[in-house]
């Protein structure tokens, strides 16, 4: 088609193409026909189902867009049928007078779940080969038309409660569209888990909560008095209940057998929401407690009982646990807390230290060597029931831990931690969410207009994200970085890591419709604005903070919850919560026999897994022959400068250089004669400027064939 280009390239294993067109060409002029194909048709969430027999091939919604004064803007499309058997593009709202382009990009991304409602609420990833765990919780006794929600998994028959169901664990390969094995985990009552680990040997760390009887035990813990072989919650005849326990369970790495498995809790409530593991494959939990006698280790512990009034619902305290690798010798553990309400969200180690976070209403919760201006509870008003986030931080000793700094982290409305991640120097990371408009920002580093803090004191309808970086020199802790960010509506951070170049993800939720995102490196089913409800968020903070390696919506029309995030080690992060949108992205769906069920939802409401790649700084040039021109292209993520790159070329008649994920035109070009020495080269500035088009910039090649060589600089 005159006007029109095909673009075809590689993109993690999956061939992508766009169709660039020029400005004034309409995209009806395209057609696409399937010679083959039964017929095709346009489901409800506009993707492009082309029936064969004995299956279907589905191709998403297509995304179009424009690049207007340098940035690019969305732009409505979707597909129209001619007939039949073929279809073409119809695009609404674009201005004709600019190029456009048509995109029939995400990783990765599917619906896990079956006939009922599924949550996933941990994510974690086995480094030595890239495969991908999941956690959470399930109402799904199969997928559906009689296939099992599980897969070589050691439990495979649904018997949870009512209100939580039953805990399960999944586990794909590098790619995320092979499912090696899902399993069902508890027993007759309510079970979740609600935290994840893995460790060297890719064998898994699972903690929550169940109230079943009958939950599977294995090589559980023994100390003392203590035994984790059962339930301890004391029956309660008014509601027909047992307390529940938190349990730990360590899963083979292939899912068949538990390593151990046990119950750990006292004789009243006990929760495990956050689990991590270290080089030794110790496994270190927090959550909370209600019980006056759950296990501690005397002579070591920090904190040796119940600190707040032993109430069967109200008041609670964090804990903090240390289980060895064989799972049957508690380590260590304690209380962490005050007199009033106090539960621990989230743990990391790193390095010789653990770090935990969470939220307190106590007045009194432990305070040595915080942030200056922290000794109080709600900032400087002290007061109760509001509630702040707190920061702990142990070094390990042996077999024990010792408390280097505790703090409160907040100011003068509700304030929660929900995740943490720390590196190797002993800084902390820290998000949640916050109601308070004082909560502190720092007056260093990235700074958008569209960070807003909307809350006023007293009752709210609106919660912002934080992060908070907490720097430790040894003696006390300061505050390196803290911002507020988020928008109008509910926002939520859930999930915090870090990559090995010190950039910081988090995830979360947001029903707001200005997040803060960046305006290049979105692409595909990444979106810079909220589709409906609320939305998955991820925002990753460059290492000093001076600026969002990239941040975007992902999400459906309903609503969409990010809970987990975590890194492989190509710097891909992947990203696991809940969705309750049947529009939510699908793309790559598991090539198992769940294959065509996880392009949609099935139940009330799916969990999820997505990979959103990251590319380099560090651009490689591709190059590929198109009859008598060569296409040269390469990418880049997020607001990254592209390093200049060389390449030698002959013979061909142009020269296409196009950047394929920021779509940056390049305006300055250097010709030379001889690639080590650089004083011949020429510059050229805005090359060819009358041919430019659809982001392609167009360079007259010498037409005797001799050699030269381009660098090429982005501006």
């Amino acid at each position: 088609y005159p006007g029109v280009n095909v673009v075809y390239y590689g993109n993690q294993q999956r061939l992508e193409y766009d169709f660039d067109l020029a400005a004034g060409v309409a995209p009806e002029t395209i057609a696409i026909r399937f010679d083959g194909a039964e017929k095709i048709s346009v489901n409800p969430a506009g993707e492009l189902v082309i029936q064969l027999d004995g299956g279907q091939i589905i191709q998403h919604t297509p995304v179009a867009y424009q690049v207007v004064s340098g940035e690019q803007q969305a732009v409505q499309a979707g597909y129209k049928l001619l007939d039949a058997h073929t279809v073409t593009f119809a695009v609404a709202g674009f201005n004709r007078a600019l190029p456009l382009v048509i995109d029939p990009v995400l990783g990765y991304s599917a619906f896990f779940g079956g006939n009922n409602g599924d949550k996933a609420w941990a994510i974690a990833v086995d480094t030595n080969n890239n495969s991908i765990f999941i956690a959470g919780q399930t109402f799904s006794t199969q997928v559906s038309n009689n296939i099992p929600f599980t897969k070589n998994g050691i439990y495979t028959n649904f018997h949870g409660g009512a209100i939580l169901g039953e805990a399960f664990v999944a586990k794909f390969d590098s790619t995320g569209t092979n499912l090696l094995f899902a399993t069902y985990l508890g027993g007759n009552g309510d079970n979740a888990a609600y935290c994840l680990a893995v460790d060297s040997q890719g064998q898994a760390y699972v903690a929550g909560t169940t109230d079943a009887t009958n939950f599977p035990v294995t090589n559980s813990l023994s100390y003392q008095n203590y035994r984790g072989t059962n339930i301890h919650g004391v029956f309660n005849s008014i509601y027909q209940v047992y307390p529940s326990d938190a349990f730990v369970t360590k899963l083979s790495a292939d899912g068949s057998a538990l390593v151990y498995s046990t119950y750990l809790g006292g004789s009243s409530w006990d929760y495990a929401y956050g689990i991590t593991v270290d080089e030794n494959d110790n496994a270190y939990v927090t959550g909370s407690t209600f019980s006056s006698n759950f296990p501690v280790t005397l002579g070591t512990a920090v904190q040796t009982n119940l600190a707040c009034t032993n109430n069967f619902y109200v008041n609670f305290n964090a804990f903090v646990a240390v289980i060895a690798s064989n799972g049957t010798a508690l380590n260590y553990s304690t209380y962490l807390g005050g007199t009033n309400q106090d539960v621990g969200n989230a743990i990391a180690y790193n390095n010789g230290r653990v770090f935990v976070a969470g939220s307190t209403t106590s007045t009194n919760f432990p305070w040595i060597n915080g942030l200056q201006g922290s000794t109080n509870l709600n900032g400087f008003t002290n007061r109760s029931p509001g509630s702040d986030a707190f920061v702990s931080m142990f070094k390990v000793s042996g077999l024990s831990l010792t408390l280097q700094y505790s703090t409160f982290l907040g100011s003068s409305n509700d304030d929660i931690a929900t995740g943490i991640a720390g590196d190797g120097l002993g800084n902390a990371y820290v998000v949640g969410w916050t109601t308070s408009t004082n909560f502190p920002n720092s007056s260093n580093g990235v700074t958008l207009s569209s960070f807003v803090v909307t809350n006023t004191t007293g009752f709210v309808f609106a919660t912002n994200p934080f992060v908070t970086k907490i720097a430790w020199d040894g003696i006390k802790a300061s505050n390196a970085f803290s911002r507020v960010f988020g928008g109008l509506g509910v926002d939520v951070a859930n999930g915090v890591c870090l990559d090995t170049n010190g950039n910081v993800f988090v995830v979360g939720s947001a029903s707001s419709t200005n997040i803060p995102v960046t305006k290049t490196g979105i692409f595909g089913s990444l979106k810079s604005t909220n589709t409906g409800a609320s939305d998955v968020f991820v925002t990753v903070f460059k290492p000093d903070f001076s600026s969002l390696l990239y941040s975007a919506y992902l999400g459906g029309k309903q609503d969409d919850f990010g809970f987990g995030i975590a890194l492989d080690t190509d710097g891909n992060a992947w990203v696991t919560g809940q969705t309750l949108s049947t529009n939510f992205p699908a793309i790559g769906t598991l090539s198992t026999n769940l294959s065509a069920l996880h392009r949609k939802m099935v139940g009330t409401n799916d969990a999820f897994l997505t990979k959103i790649v990251t590319i380099g700084s560090e651009p490689v040039l591709s190059a590929a022959r198109s009859g008598t021109n060569v296409l040269v292209f390469w990418p880049a993520s997020g607001d990254v400068n592209l390093t200049p790159a060389f390449l030698g070329l002959e013979t061909a008649t142009n020269l296409l250089m196009r950047n394929v994920f920021t779509n940056k035109t390049l305006t300055t070009t250097n010709i030379g004669t001889n690639f080590i020495f650089t004083t011949n080269w020429v510059v050229v500035t805005n090359p060819v400027p009358s041919l430019i088009n659809s982001n392609f910039t167009y360079i007259f090649l010498d037409p005797t064939n001799a050699v030269r060589f381009y660098r090429f600089h982005p501006f």
